[in-house]
């Protein structure tokens, strides 16, 4: 690993090592890694830009095998767990987390070596990880923001730390940024510009969220959240049904009311902004990885008419389906 990227590799029980070696940065710019063995498998996309490490990981275990990261320096690191849970364990700090599915932080790792356990599943885990030396973040640490105090404290003694005690739910503004990350088609110095300008970004939004949470009155923990969540779920696993407030009210167990506000103030959306959102990322992906008809794409977003579908599929992201299929 250079200056904070990743060698990896999987630890079994047994202590037998199977070593994953990560290029660095001074070897390739872009680079694709996969793996496959009796535990499980795991594929990789690293992508070095001006300073910035990008690590896209798949991986889907079979048993629960951790993954040795090791580092030669202390880096600052942006989490996003798009699927699967993830645990990790800081050797040297001597202290374990986790980030769930649709959740997200911002880590000080100072560590030379610590340990993730993606959770046994036979879905994939899949995660999108920021990586940068701690004096690209020093502008930002430097600000005297008071919701920043205790991470720059940590960062300024080298102790390991996290923005967020809690991981964060991901935001639809947030995976939209995302997305346009990882599908970016540009080259050379554009696409360097590129993935700069949505780096950036993803960090505005993460500090913005961080800093409204530490703003806002203490108040008790909020026994409504895991009804809110599992409004959220009924709606990301059912984006064709024609979602009302009422229905879903009466599925989490919440009057409307209470749905309405708690699910903006928890998820930094509102509900159908939310359903709109994860309905067009669903059409992208289908669009780009599938080759079913627009009427069909239309149907499972919740479309009946396809017309309809196209007009808010363009007004979301700036082409057709067609013309976002053929690009």
């Amino acid at each position: 690993m250079q200056n904070g990227f990743l060698a990896m590799e999987t630890v079994p029980h047994t202590q037998a090592v199977c070593r994953i070696h990560i290029p660095a940065a001074a070897e390739t710019d872009e680079k694709d890694v996969a793996f496959s063995h009796d535990f499980g498998q795991m594929a990789f996309k690293k992508i070095h830009c001006s300073g910035i490490k990008l690590l896209y990981g798949r991986l889907r275990f079979k048993e629960p095998f951790p993954v040795r990261v090791e580092s030669t320096g202390p880096f600052i690191e942006m989490y996003f767990s798009l699927a699967g849970s993830h645990g990790m364990a800081f050797t040297q700090s001597g202290i374990t987390t986790s980030i769930t599915r649709g959740h997200h932080n911002i880590f000080y790792i100072p560590d030379t070596e610590f340990y993730i356990e993606p959770e046994v599943s036979d879905d994939d885990n899949l995660s999108v990880q920021v990586q940068f030396l701690p004096h690209f973040f020093n502008r930002f640490l430097q600000s005297g923001q008071p919701f920043m105090n205790e991470f720059t404290e940590g960062v300024q003694h080298q102790r390991f730390s996290q923005l967020s005690t809690d991981a964060l739910p991901i935001t639809p503004a947030m995976y939209a940024v995302l997305d346009e990350m990882a599908h970016c088609e540009k080259e050379g110095v554009i696409k360097q510009l590129f993935i700069e300008a949505c780096v950036l970004k993803l960090l505005q939004l993460q500090l913005e969220q961080y800093r409204d949470r530490f703003s806002a009155q203490p108040i008790p923990a909020n026994p409504d959240t895991e009804k809110l969540e599992i409004a959220r779920l009924f709606i990301a696993r059912n984006l064709a049904h024609a979602h009302s407030l009422a229905e879903l009210a009466r599925h989490s167990g919440l009057n409307e009311f209470k749905l309405k506000k708690g699910f903006k103030k928890l998820f930094g959306s509102t509900v159908f902004d939310y359903l709109h959102t994860r309905r067009m990322e669903h059409a992208k992906a289908l669009l780009r990885e599938t080759q079913l008809p627009i009427s069909e794409i239309s149907e499972q977003c919740g479309y009946a008419f396809a017309q309809s579908f196209s007009t808010a599929f363009k007004k979301y992201a700036g082409k057709t389906p067609e013309g976002f299929r053929g690009s």
